[in-house]
């Protein structure tokens, strides 16, 4: 059985973004990290795990405040996606916010 390794990144505005699509059913995400990159002020931060038709079936995280100059875990245990299914973010203001996901396909 094949594992493959994966992270991606995604600067993150008000509208949705689609931060990772599984192409697996054994896809198992480790990791989520939010930092802030704005020196003055705090964004929130909306994460939800949506299906293929983009419907909501979860949120990860709903409106979780990110601190200026830091960043904030949104994930302590493993999350597994379905085929097809995606993990989508959102900030409460443009330009703040990036994401970093790490995931495992195997």
């Amino acid at each position: 059985m094949a594992t493959f390794y994966h992270a991606s990144q995604a600067s993150l505005g008000v509208g949705d973004t689609t931060v990772v699509t599984s192409t697996s059913n054994s896809t198992i995400v480790l990791s989520i990290l939010v930092a802030n990159r704005d020196g003055s002020f705090a964004a929130d931060i909306t994460t939800s795990h949506n299906d293929a038709s983009d419907v909501i079936q979860n949120y990860l995280a709903f409106t979780i405040p990110v601190p200026a100059d830091a960043n904030v875990e949104l994930l302590s245990s493993k999350y597994i996606l379905p085929s097809g299914e995606k993990l989508v973010a959102k900030a409460s203001s443009s330009a703040d916010l990036d994401i970093a996901v790490s995931y495992v396909e195997v």
